[in-house]
């Protein structure tokens, strides 16, 4: 299934940050698009999260991810903007 570009962001947010990471204080709003979600400004997060995230998106978009190198994870990966982008232009 194609999905528009702001579908990617809200199911991001929902289904791969707030349920999957289990951020239960966190809410969608609350989470910009453009942060940088691994910084302490941000929410955060950790490797063992980022992995998290490559499974979610992984799952729910089926977006290939087993041949990511590390560059390609630290280039695509750093908010939500970069991860959206990612799955577009990988579906």
């Amino acid at each position: 299934m194609q999905y528009t570009l702001e579908e990617i962001k809200n199911i991001l947010k929902e289904e791969v940050l707030i349920n999957r990471l289990e951020l239960d204080d966190v809410e969608a709003s609350d989470i910009s698009d453009d942060e940088n979600l691994f910084d302490e400004d941000g929410l955060a997060l950790d490797s063992v999260e980022a992995l998290d995230i490559i499974t979610g998106i992984s799952e729910i978009f089926q977006v290939d991810t087993n041949s990511l190198t590390q560059e390609e994870i630290n280039n695509n990966f750093k908010s939500v903007n970069d991860i959206a982008s990612f799955i577009a232009n990988n579906q």
